[in-house]
């Protein structure tokens, strides 16, 4: 009866408590531990128990305040940068949208340029302070339940229950948090075009200067928006076989001389080998 009044008492008096015997959790709930359970706690500390077995648990920030009988901390408010808070937005023509409870406490962070949601749709925010439309015509060519075709070709599966909640310049963001990249398209004579510069088909780079862009590009070359014309460099020819062939045979650029069967001819050469007009290949050394 006196073990009785005493838990009683530790449970009005402490809303929270770790003991040798038992636990007394904040609602007021006793547990109670077996002989085994008892004689495994080690030693208790401000912040967690260490067991006998070589386990330990951690109290959380609830736990250990009431267990040490603190005062519980001062949550910080919230700070919000614009117009789109934690509790709503306040739109420019004053009209106000207020979220639900399961949209405020989906909100984990709001910054000047976006938010992140626990959900993994994070919201991109404008130089206003509002959410940026989603640009879903430009990028996404195909849309089913199980997958996405972009503009750019790239397919990508969904798993289900995963949408593609933003869609950017560079990238797409999906439900789950997971990021897809888009590829830089490739013309056909095999520049690569970006917003701030190019790499010609012979490798050389390019940079634009602030609002400059590529509006008309060919196979030959590429007009910029102010006018001006860049010629791409002619792709060098591939070099002469220096092999010596004759009717009998052929001497490889190592020396190595190949006699011919009777009938037998060349009928393609390059710079690494010959083609026989029996099909035969020859590769020459390098």
């Amino acid at each position: 009866m006196k073990l009785l009044v005493a838990l009683c008492l530790m449970a009005a008096g402490v809303s929270a408590q770790f003991g040798e015997s038992g636990i007394v959790l904040p609602n007021g709930k006793l547990i109670q531990f077996t002989r085994e359970e008892a004689d495994n706690v080690a030693a208790i500390g401000e912040s967690g128990v260490v067991f006998r077995d070589g386990t330990h648990k951690q109290f959380d920030m609830e736990f250990a305040t009431l267990h040490n009988n603190l005062p519980a901390p001062a949550k910080p408010e919230p700070v919000a940068f614009g117009p789109y808070s934690y509790t709503g937005i306040v739109m420019p023509d004053g009209k106000n949208t207020q979220f639900t409870h399961d949209e405020h406490t989906n909100i984990v962070l709001v910054g000047p340029s976006g938010v992140v949601t626990a959900d993994g749709r994070n919201v991109q925010l404008g130089q206003e302070g509002l959410p940026l439309p989603l640009r879903r015509k430009r990028s996404v060519a195909l849309e089913g339940p199980s997958g996405a075709q972009f503009s750019d070709g790239q397919l990508v599966h969904l798993p289900a229950g995963v949408k593609i909640v933003l869609v950017g310049p560079s990238g797409a963001t999906l439900s789950n948090g997971n990021h897809v990249q888009f590829r830089e398209k490739r013309s056909p004579s095999g520049a690569v075009v970006g917003p701030s510069g190019m790499i010609t088909p012979s490798g050389q780079v390019i940079q634009f200067a602030p609002g400059v862009s590529v509006p008309v590009h060919g196979p030959s070359g590429a007009v910029f928006s102010t006018g001006k014309n860049i010629q791409y460099d002619r792709k060098k020819r591939a070099a002469p076989s220096t092999a010596v062939l004759g009717e009998s045979g052929i001497i490889t650029p190592s020396g190595r001389p190949v006699h011919l069967p009777l009938g037998t001819s060349v009928v393609l050469h390059g710079p690494s080998g010959i083609v026989l007009s029996t099909g035969e290949t020859i590769q020459f050394d390098l």
